[in-house]
This record gives structure tokens, sequence and C-alpha cells, in this order.
């Protein structure tokens, strides 16, 4: 008789918990971060859209790319316009075309550098195989030197950092 009502209390219990109101409360979800945009006159783009710069691939050394006006040199960097670039590269052995997307910041002196985390160009060609280590360049972390009286630019390998969020 003990154990028949010791049962039915736990099961009373039970039952009782079951059907009491469980308060959850609503968890406000974080808002996503947005990727930082850059506003447009903070960037060289519209100084460079529509312009071509010309090099030499057999000159290109790790680490160093040297662009400038004159047209006696095979290759052509192209600023198509103030979001995409398109490299041709006509040497004897490699016919390559490199096409992408840049966004190269201007600092206050006239010259460029990269902030951490960011890359000035990104690739959205298929990589070729002649052209790779000039790809790879491009697509990571780059500082910008234009001379606009020279009619330079030079591009030096930056420091490869990965991009940081304030407060973590």
């Amino acid at each position: 008789m003990k154990k028949i009502i010791f049962i039915l209390l736990c099961l009373s219990q039970n039952i009782f918990a079951q059907h009491k109101k469980k308060n959850v409360e609503k968890i406000p979800v974080k808002q996503q971060i947005e990727e930082y945009k850059i506003p447009d006159d903070q960037l060289l783009n519209g100084t460079l859209k529509g312009s071509k710069w010309h090099f030499n691939m057999k000159n290109y050394k790790e680490g160093k790319l040297y662009l400038d006006k004159s047209n006696t040199k095979p290759d052509v960097f192209n600023f198509v316009d103030n979001k995409r670039f398109q490299i041709n590269i006509n040497q004897k052995n490699c016919k390559s075309l490199i096409k992408g997307t840049y966004e190269i910041m201007k600092m206050n002196d006239g010259s460029t550098t990269v902030q951490m985390g960011h890359r000035p160009f990104k690739i959205t060609s298929p990589d070729q195989k002649c052209a790779t280590n000039l790809s790879r360049f491009l697509s990571g972390a780059v500082d910008v030197s234009f001379d606009e009286n020279a009619q330079i630019i030079e591009m030096n390998e930056g420091e490869n950092l990965p991009p940081t969020i304030i407060g973590h």
C-alpha cells in the first residue's frame, strides 16, 4: 500500500512538472557585422580607371612589380573601369589573360598602402600556369605606390596579416 501511494505521488509530481508553463526567454539574434566599405574618395580607382600600364613579365621579381606608360614593354595592366582590371601577358613562351577586381586605397601623401587584412586585387579568372607567381602576388597583401607626376606604379609585397575584429 505504501508502495502504491509512493508511485502515485511520484507520478503526480511528474505529471504536474510536465504541465508547468515553461518560461523561455527569447535571445536576441546578433546582427552580422557588415564588411567595411572604403569610401570612394579614399580610393585610387577613379584615378586609375581606363588607364593602361606596361611592364615586362621577364623583369618581374618576387615581391615587386613596376608599371609605367612605356609601350615598348610587351605586357599590359589595364584598369578597365573603376572596379575591374585585366592583365595581358605577351611573352614568347607565355600568352595569358588575368582578370579580376581591384580596390586600391590612397594615402594623404599620394602613396597608398594596404591596411591589415586588405587585399587590393581579387583574381576572378582561372589560374594559368605561366602566370601563377604573378597571380599569387596580386592576390596577397600588396602595397601600391602611385606617382602621378612620373607616371609610375610600384607594387611591393605587403604583410599578409589576418583580418582582425575589434573587441575580440
